[in-house]
């Protein structure tokens, strides 16, 4: 029994610092932001927890009974990761009637010709689709970021335009600052200029949950058009978007 805990104990080391590795792949793209600073702190506490425990808990008191503590807290933080990740492959594959109109969630842009490749990706996708049913518009969604020189829906505009959809396939959500606004103004949109409540949503995989519940609540029946992620920006987006969704469900609670 002894010799299986202690091979466990290092399985579970080696799966915490694959999972450091993991996290730090966005640097590869010049960026390590929150989503994977959080997943590299998670992965360190867990190293760090198995590699002392046994020490801490021969030592007996108080140190006992903190480290006993923090295993339990980080068993049930990984429960909770493991069930938003669950809703979050839940919402994948909800496919769009043929012709639904489409509304494309902002991300970051550089100018108003150039976007960050999670934008692009979702511009492509879009792109795609519009092609393929001549008849359906779009809403591109998006306002000025502090960092950013204009609009996102401008840059994701003008990127469809260039493509060779038509101007007036194209309406402007040009005042959102998240992706509950992106929603909320593109149904102002939709319903001024009489487009229905039905929409595919173009966003990556892991943003979809929460997407279509915003969408929900914005009162759109909204379906899904997954656009691709980068693998290696994977790791920031993911540990984001558990963050994300905690602070949802958070908000969910106390209301």
């Amino acid at each position: 029994m002894k010799q299986f805990q202690t091979v466990m104990k290092w399985v579970g080391k080696i799966l915490c610092l694959l999972g450091c590795f993991w996290f730090c792949l966005p640097i590869l793209r010049g960026g390590f932001d929150l989503g994977a600073a959080f997943g590299v702190c998670v992965c360190l506490l867990g190293f760090f927890t198995l590699h002392y425990y046994r020490r801490f808990v021969g030592k007996g008191g108080w140190k006992k009974a903190a480290v006993r503590t923090v295993s339990v807290c980080y068993c049930l933080g990984l429960i909770w990761a493991g069930y938003l990740t669950g809703l979050m492959i839940s919402a994948q594959y909800r496919t769009p009637p043929a012709g639904t109109n489409v509304i494309v969630l902002g991300a970051q842009v550089y100018s108003a010709e150039r976007m960050g490749v999670t934008l692009t990706n979702r511009i492509n996708r879009a792109y795609t689709y519009l092609d393929a049913y001549p008849e359906t518009v779009c809403i591109v969604t998006g306002g000025q970021g502090g960092d950013e020189p204009c609009p996102e829906a401008l840059t994701e505009k003008n990127a469809l335009l260039r493509m060779g959809i038509a101007d007036e396939r194209i309406y402007m959500e040009d005042r959102s600052r998240n992706t509950r606004q992106n929603l909320e103004f593109s149904k102002e949109i939709a319903d001024r200029e009489g487009l229905g409540t039905e929409f595919a949503l173009v966003t990556q995989k892991f943003h979809m949950f929460r997407a279509m519940k915003l969408a929900e609540n914005a009162g759109i029946t909204a379906y899904t058009l997954a656009a691709d992620t980068d693998p290696l920006l994977l790791p920031e987006y993911y540990g984001r978007e558990l963050l994300s969704l905690t602070k949802w469900h958070f908000e969910l609670l106390i209301h």
